[in-house]
Parts: C-alpha cells; structure tokens; sequence
C-alpha cells in the first residue's frame, strides 16, 4: 500500500472516530467557565444562543441536521463587559475600572501537584492512524535533544555568561511596586539608555552627556517621587502649556465626549499613572518629537490614540497611522469607524492597492491615515509633490524598532528623514517596547525619550530544563540566584506518550488549558501544525473536548462557509479548543480563530513569533516551544514580544512563561537572556546600499535636494549618519558614488551648464552626450561641485513614483518595451506576466516556487491564446515534453516558468474561481495565495505611477489600473460597490448581496442588529464596524460633492461680477 493511500485511509477511519465522538459526547454541558460566560451576550443579539450561529458539528462529518445545544445563554447585558470585550479603539490593553467586574477566574499557579489528576496513561498512540502517526512524529522538526537535559547541565554551560558586576548599572535601593513586580530579566542586560523605572530625558539632554552618565542619572530618577520631584518642571508650568494648545475639554485637551466613548467601548474610567504622566510631558505640550517605550502590554498604543483624537480634534489637522502590517491595519481602520462617525472625521486605509495619493482635500473633516510603512511613505511623498505635506500634523509609528529591519526599516527610516527634513510642524511620536539604542533614535529624529518599568500584572518567567522548571529572578547577583529551582515535573505518561512528547507540552497546558487560554510559539509553520495535532491526541479528551462545545461547533461551520475550506488539520484540532496561526492562513481564517481565541472558545493556540509582534492575543501562559524563529536562534527582542503575550490585564493576578531548552541550546540561551536588548540599525547601507539610493532619488524628485550640498545636509540628517562611525561607513563618500552610479545610468542630468574647476569638485565619469569637443571618450568628466544642481530624466523620475530602485526600473522597462511589440490582450495573462515580473526578482521570487507536474497538466489544458504567452517566452512543445519528462523546472527557462505559474495562479483568481480551490490546484498555502494577490496588486498600482513619467507607455495605464481593480475587487461587477468596505471579501459580500444590500447606500441606512439577523456568522461588533464604515464612504463622498458645488458657484459670481 502506498504512503498516500495509507494517509487517505488515515483520514477516512479519523473521520469515523470524530463523528463517534460527536454523537457519544454531544450533550448539554456547564460551558464556559468563569469570566468568559459574562462576556458572550455581547458577540451577538439576544435571541441567538451561539458563537456564530445556528451549526452543526455532526454535519461536519456526516451532514446531519441535529442541532447543538449551546452551553449558554445570551440573556445577560453588561456594557461594562461589553466593551471589556470589544477589540476596537482602545483594543490593544484593558484597563482597570472601579465599575462593576466579572467575577474572578480561578487562580493557576505552576503548582506541582496541579496535573495530577489528568491519567495520561489512559492514552494509547498505537491507536492513532498511520497518517496521524507521520503527522505527529515524522511531520515536522524535531527539537528534542538526544542528551538528557537538566538543571545542572544549563547551570554548567551558562555560568560565565553573568555578567561582572560593574557592568551593570547601577540600580536604586528601592522600587515602586508595580516597578518591581514588572522588572523582568531585561534589567540584567546591559542597555543603551534604557534603565527602569520612570525615566524622561529630552532630546537635548541626552545629546550633552555619555551612556554612562545617563545610566547615572536615569538611575538617580528612580529613586524620587515621580508625583512631586521628577516631572516638577512641567507640573508647575501644565497650565500655562495648556493655554498655548487648542482646548475642547478637560480630558487632556479632548471634548468629554471622547472620555464617554472610550468607556463605552472599553470600560475605562481611569488612566494608569505612567499614562497621564507621558500625556503631560514636556514634549507633548510643547509639541516636540517624543520616544516611550515600555514593556509589552504596559498600555502604549492608548496613549497614542489619545494623541491622534487631539491632534484631530483640537489641533484640526490630519494624521498619519503607522502600522507594522497589513492585517493589523485593516482591523485599526475597522476598529476606528465607529470613532470616526461619532467623532466626525475620516478613516483612510493605506495598503497595497487601496487610499487615493495624494488623497482628495477635505476642507471640512479632517482624515486619519491608517497606513503600512511602505504605503505610508508612498502617501507623504505624493503629499510633498503635491506641495500639500502641511495637512499632516501628527505622525505616530507603532513599533519603531522596526527601523532596524532590513528592507521595510529602510523604507521607515528614509520616511522619517524626508519628514524631519521638511520642517512642516509636523511632529513624530514613536512608541515601542523592545529598542536597545534609544539615545541613536533620539538622536536621529530630534526627540525627548520617556520610558517606564511598567506591566499592569506581574509576569513571571521560566526555563523548562528536561524535568526541571527554573524561575527567572531578576533581582538576584549570583547563577543560583538567578536561576531559582522552581520544582520538577513529572506527568503521568504512558511511555508512548513520553516518546511522543518528551518536553511534557501536554502536561503544561493542561495545567493551565481549558480554563485559561495558552499560547504555544514553534520556530516553523510546520510545526505549529504538528504540535496542534500533537496536542490534540494527548490532552484528556473528556475535559477538552467538552468546553465549549457547540462554539466550537459553529467555529468550524463559520470556517467551512465562510472562507471556503476548513483545513484537514483544523477539523482534528479544534474541537479540543486546540488550533494553529500563521501565515498560511488566510485573513479571514485567522480572524475567526483569533475571536474565538478571544472569546475562549479556543483555549490553546500554536502559532509562529509575527502572533507576537502582530496581534493582541494575551494568555494566561506562554510557552516557547524551543528557542528558534525559523533557523535563527531566538534574540532578547523576540523573546521579550513573546513572554510578553503573558499576563495581559483582566486575566488574573500574574502571567506565566515556560522557555523549553535542550541541551545543545544552553550556552546560546544564556547568552540570550544575558545579552542587551537588540539595538535598532540603519539599513540603508546594505544591499548594496539599495535604501540609500531610493531616499537620494526621491529628494530630487521632490525637489527637497537637488545639489550635492543639500543632499549632504539630509542625508547626514539619517540615522544611518547617526551611526556612521560604529559602522565604519564614510557617508558622504557613499553619496558620491551613489551619485557617480546615477550619472552613469543616465537617472540623473544637470539642470545649468557644466560648470569650470571650482574647490570641492568632484570629477563624474558619464556616459551622456556631452560637447566636450577635442577630448577623447576616456576623458569624459562632469565636474559637480557643491552647487551644482541636476534634476531625474524620465527613467529616474519613473523609478522615484514607482517606488524602485532605478535598476530594477530598467528591467520593468526593458519588459514593457518586449511586450509592447506584441501585447496579447485576449485575456489578461499577458498584463499578469507584466506585473509578476515587477514582484520577480533574478531567481523567479521564490515566494511560490514552479510545481513542474502541476505546470505541465495545466499548459496541456491551456488555450491557444493563451499558449501563444508561452511560445512568445520561448516555450515549445520540445520543452513541453522535456518537463513532462524530468518532472522539473530548470534550464535557461526557469525563470520564465516560475513567473508563469503565477500567472496562471493570478489568471485563476481574476476568473473568480474560489481561494481555496486555487491554493488546492496550485499546491499553494491560502494565506501564501492571498500575499500573492496583495503583491500584486501593488505591483500593478506601482506600474500604473512608473507608466504615467514615460510617455511611451501611455496605453498600458488604463490597461493596469483595470488589472488593479479587479486584483483589489476580486469580485462580479454587481458586488464591486460592496467590496469597497474594509474587511469585506467576496463571501460577505454575497451575504450582503442576497440579503438585499446591493450598494454603500444600503449598508450604511441599514441598523446593527437587522444586519445580524439578515446575516449568518456576522457578530455585532463587525456589524457596527461595516455600518459605520459605509458612512464613513459616504460623508466622503459627500464632502467631495460640496466642494465641487462650491466651487461651481465660485465661478458662477466670478462671472457674474
């Protein structure tokens, strides 16, 4: 028997057991426990008694119409809890209020003894199919250590990673409490500029002392009474700032409104110390760059939000949003509609494809820009160009670290450079929990710097040694005391259980799960998957499976309509709370487990380190699986985004973090916790200092720079200048080649004449016409003296609005100019092949790599149209048969295959056939497919701008802008108006559809409760959110109405007088 007949048989006898299981274990039961009960009512209306709605999970298996009876009911009605719940706004903390509470969850501790009653040895792996056996032991990495680990073993290889004392700075005698209870391992690394406990230094101060006496100083501040000594300057002077600033209230300058909407939504009545204290800073009255940092979950973005509604609100001027990804954007832009409407003023999503640039004026409302990095750069330069960069008054980066990633932090930190280099009033406030070198950043953006030892519940952490479980005390001096033995493990395992779970993953989440939630990170996609299913199979069924049953139920009915496939994978997971996170889902599928997550309806979640970074999901207990991220070993910044998903506010006294370590791994993880916090580098120097170019190019073309001494003058502005001599790099020598390049790759012309010798010239070999008559070609110089002024030619100008580098740009023109020879416009493949090329890089884009059986079956099907693409790009029907033969993509059109098995992926999508029917005939992860189809349509949109600067591409921007659309739309024509709201997608959008919503008119006239019962799966809140973003549209549309009206009347009196 073959190895996928023995897996197809494996999941037909799996299916068998769960629908026995469902039919034996299917009766009414408490639920939920706890606090989560209290919270349900409000995830939908009264006369609905189910997470999503009436499912069925027999019908899963064997298409039943037995209907599940809910553990609950939704007769409780709680604002408070309500808006404890509610992922919105202020989605991103949950703040004590003196209001009514839930009632509180059971305390788990890592308790010895707490796992003793859960009979592992009941558990017979030998009754797992075989197909479930290769999932669990064969199916991904093994991180388990031949070598037996334990306590002394990790003592042994971490003992001289202590630091000395005298490299540590100096700590004050005595801490507040919520310091010290904070105080994580963190305060044993070696940081720049960073101490804990409250700290606010400002820009100039940092910049006339060293790190060591700021160490000192910093220190010495958190010795005094924050309230009465250390802000006492800006205490005694609040009131006169306050006069200088547009007041509409007394919560901190904002309308009362604005403080009632924020307890609606969230419950908080009251603001944490460190809160107020940042929200009265120097800096924010005097309107001055600023830098917080604290830990993860101590209450960041609230603060920031604040400031966005003030600068909207009072100051009356625009914002600008930057988030680290996409996702989390589409859920701000979702999150702030209600806001938004009751507030009056716009939210814009800026990604991929969407948001207008430069967007449409509006003089009566102002806009919030909710943006990626790389789309937010492209909305101030078209802003700039635009001569309009004034309307922006507050610029806000979520996770400012993120300046030091190569690619995207180039992209952030030439943003930021153009945005200090214009000196348009426009402030910067950056916020981040995890940079190591917040004086080089202050440096580099000109901002005061305010950090904060803070977490509103203790966090504490672990290292799993073998049996051995040690805690982490930050206070401690000495190895022993460092590492404080906790107690040891031991679980009650059948040998085969041991076998399959050695590092007792079971027994921990047991300990915790179902009655509180657990996050569970795995170095790779694979593996999030295999613990899942892992899990699955050892967790007590009973207890397990019985939680929330008919949620769960509804969960995987939601999953199965809504996004068109339930993963094999999920269907054996979730109904024991259990499910996997990463990137190969789809949005929509990690939206729905991330509800759930929320609600408790999943307890345990296996997901990869961007949960960390991207999403709000908090837990009781967080487990890292092993101390990798991919094939990288773990850093002090990522281990510090992870623990600190642990003990979010509202879920008990004290979160918990357990770091699994084998063996081999000790010495790098002492290293680890005892190394500084990753320091934020600039990038633009790397890739051939690729960064650096683009920011050069898009100066002159904005014509912010356009001699060598204004170039100078901002590029010295970077922080990659900041840093220039710890990296060794001479900055203005590297503009000069950059320069030098630019004049040779005709990117750049003189604007004057060549101008004589003069001091400070520099010679520039080029290859343009220039009348140097009785030279020979080698002599050939242009002399750019500091003052010598140039401008882009068309190429370069197309490659600034493209947002390239310009060599990619000859590529992308060299590809236009082929194609343009003999477009075939039949169909789209042709366009597509165009756009893949944009994304493709020399190796094909390894993002979806050739499948050569697949390719080979779906060219054979293909139609003589569209083959004619193929036998263009050199494809005939000899390569045609040597691929069928050697069942590979390779040879010298390689290349090519790869960019057209795109193609036919993308051809798919635009025929609207089904996501989950693509990624399965493509081989192809759906969340892989769906990055797929984002990239593509920025790459589309970034075509039709490099088109638009080249006169001889006129005829392909309509012909893109059509590709753009139907990439971003997805959708039949009759559905297009209402895919233009967030967060709609082409299945809700046909259940808006049929329920008789057909326009933005419909959606927004039509009330939140209606719309839930005229539609399956849609929770309230997403209600509320798609109704007040249709209004958003339309006030839009509106403001744009009255202008043109105005303005037609204008000129009907000009006339007239």
């Amino acid at each position: 028997m073959s190895k996928r007949q023995l897996a197809d048989k494996g999941s037909a006898e799996n299916n068998v057991l769960a629908k026995r299981i469902c039919v034996e274990n299917n009766k009414p039961t408490a639920g939920g426990a706890g606090y989560m009960e209290m919270s349900e009512s409000i995830f939908w209306p009264d006369n609905d008694a189910s997470f999503f709605s009436n499912a069925k999970l027999e019908e899963l298996f064997s298409g039943q119409n037995n209907v599940v009876s809910a553990p609950f009911t939704s007769q409780t009605s709680n604002k408070f809890h309500q808006s404890q719940s509610d992922d919105s706004l202020f989605g991103d903390i949950s703040l004590p209020s003196t209001g009514e509470t839930a009632p509180a969850a059971p305390k788990t501790e890592l308790s010895q003894n707490s796992a003793k009653e859960q009979n592992f040895k009941e558990i017979n792996l030998n009754d797992l199919t075989v197909a479930e056996m290769e999932d669990i032991f064969n199916g991904g990495d093994d991180y388990s250590d031949p070598v037996v680990q334990n306590t002394q073993l990790f003592m042994d290889a971490v003992a001289f990673k202590v630091p000395k004392s005298p490299e540590r700075p100096p700590m004050p005698a005595t801490q507040p409490k919520e310091d010290s209870m904070s105080m994580s391992f963190i305060s044993k690394s070696i940081l720049d500029g960073i101490v804990q406990g409250t700290q606010y230094a400002t820009y100039e101060a940092l910049q006339n002392r060293s790190v060591i006496q700021a160490h000192q100083d910093l220190a010495t501040l958190d010795q005094l009474d924050w309230q009465t000594q250390a802000f006492a300057e800006f205490e005694t002077s609040k009131e006169a700032h306050n006069n200088g600033f547009p007041s509409k209230g007394d919560f901190y300058g904002l309308p009362d409104k604005v403080k009632k909407l924020i307890f609606e939504h969230k419950g908080i009545k009251s603001l944490y110390e460190w809160q107020d204290e940042c929200l009265n800073l120097p800096a924010i009255h005097k309107r001055k760059n600023l830098i917080y940092a604290l830990p993860t979950s101590g209450g960041k973005t609230l603060v920031a939000e604040i400031l966005m509604l003030r600068e909207l609100l009072c100051r009356e001027r625009n914002v600008l949003f930057i988030l680290p990804y996409v996702s989390i954007v589409q859920e701000k832009v979702s999150a702030m509609s209600p806001f938004a409407i009751a507030l009056d003023f716009i939210v814009d999503e800026y990604t991929a494809g969407k948001g207008k640039c430069p967007p449409q004026p509006q003089r009566k409302r102002r806009s919030l820009f909710v943006a990626s990095i790389e789309k937010g750069a492209v909305l101030m330069d078209s802003l700039i160009d635009a001569q309009r960069p004034h309307e922006i008054g507050l610029v806000v980066i979520d996770e400012l670290h993120l300046i030091g990633e190569r690619g995207r932090g180039a992209t952030l930190e030439a943003f930021l450079t153009k945005v200090m280099f214009l000196k348009a009033n426009i402030q910067i406030v950056g916020m981040s929990a995890t940079i190591g070198n917040l004086n080089e950043i202050s440096s580099f953006l000109n901002a005061d710097v305010y950090t904060r030892g803070f977490r509103p519940v203790e966090l504490k952490e672990y290292i799993k040694c073998g049996h051995d479980l040690l805690e982490i005390n930050s206070a401690g001096q000495t190895l022993e005391e460092i590492f404080v033995p906790k107690r040891s493990v031991s679980y009650n395992y059948s040998a085969a259980v041991e076998r399959a779970d050695p590092d007792h993953l079971a027994g921990l989440i047991t300990e915790c799960a179902p009655e509180h939630c657990c996050l569970v990170f795995c170095p790779t996609r694979k593996n999030c998957e295999n613990v899942a299913l892992l899990l699955s199979r050892i967790v007590p069924k009973q207890k397990f499976f019985e939680h929330r049953q008919s949620e769960k139920a509804d969960l995987m009915n939601a999953l199965d309509k809504m996004c068109g496939v339930l993963s094999p994978v999920l269907a054996k997971t979730l109904p024991y709370g259990i499910a996997y996170h990463h990137s190969g889902l789809t949005t929509d599928e990690r939206k729905y487990i991330e509800t759930a997550y929320r609600f408790g309806v999943i307890t345990v979640i296996c997901c990869t380190s961007t949960l960390a970074a991207g999403v709000n999901l908090p837990a009781k207990r967080v487990i890292i699986r092993a101390p990798y991220v991919g094939q990288e070993f773990l850093t002090l910044c990522k281990y510090k985004q992870m623990v600190g998903r642990a003990g979010r506010a509202g879920l008990g006294e004290a979160g918990e973090s357990i770091l699994i370590t084998q063996s081999k791994d000790n010495a790098l993880v002492g290293q680890m916790l005892f190394s500084p916090m990753d320091k934020a580098l600039s990038s633009l120097d790397q890739f051939e200092a690729v960064g650096l170019q683009s920011l050069i190019l898009s100066v002159i073309g904005l014509n912010l720079a356009d001699c060598r001494r204004d170039l100078n003058r901002l590029v010295n502005s970077t922080l990659l200048a900041v840093q220039a001599a710890a990296l060794e790099i001479a900055v203005d020598e590297l503009v000069l080649r950059i320069l030098r390049d630019m004049f040779k790759n005709k990117v750049l012309q003189l604007r004057e004449k060549t101008p004589k010798s003069k001091p400070n010239s520099s010679d520039i070999m080029t290859t343009q016409d220039i009348n140097l008559s009785g030279r020979s070609a080698p002599d050939r110089r242009l002399l750019i003296s500091q003052s010598t002024r140039f401008q882009l030619t068309s190429i370069g100008r197309a490659a600034f609005k493209a947002g390239i580098d310009y060599k990619r740009t000859f590529v992308i023109h060299k590809e236009l100019q082929l194609a343009q020879q003999q477009l075939i416009l039949t169909s789209y493949v042709h366009l597509l092949y165009l756009v893949v090329c944009f994304n493709s890089n020399e190796r094909g884009d390894e993002l979806i790599p050739a499948d050569a059986t697949i390719l080979f079956r779906e060219y054979t099907s293909l139609s003589a149209q569209t083959q004619a693409l193929f036998k263009q790009l050199g494809f005939t029907e000899a390569h045609a048969a040597k691929l069928a033969k050697t069942q590979s993509v390779q040879g010298p059109l390689a290349l090519q295959l790869n960019r057209l098995y795109k193609v036919l992926i993308l051809s798919d999508v635009l025929g609207l056939h089904p996501l989950p029917s693509i990624a399965s005939k493509y081989n192809v992860e759906r969340g892989t497919l769906q990055q797929l189809i984002s990239q593509s349509s920025a790459a589309a949109s970034a075509i039709v701008r490099l088109c638009e600067q080249i006169d001889e591409f006129w005829c392909y921007k309509p012909l893109f802008e059509r590709i753009n659309h139907k990439m971003d739309r997805c959708g039949t024509l009759e559905l297009e108006p209402l895919l233009e709201l967030p967060a709609v997608k082409i299945n809700r959008a046909k259940q808006l559809y049929a329920a008789g919503l057909r326009t933005i008119e419909d959606v927004a006239k039509i009330r939140p409760f209606e719309l839930v019962k005229a539609v399956e799966f849609m929770p309230i809140k997403v209600a509320n959110e798609i109704i007040s973003a249709a209004k958003i549209i339309l006030m839009k549309k509106l403001d744009h109405l009255e202008e043109a009206t105005e303005a037609l009347k204008s000129c009907l009196c000009t006339s007239e007088t």
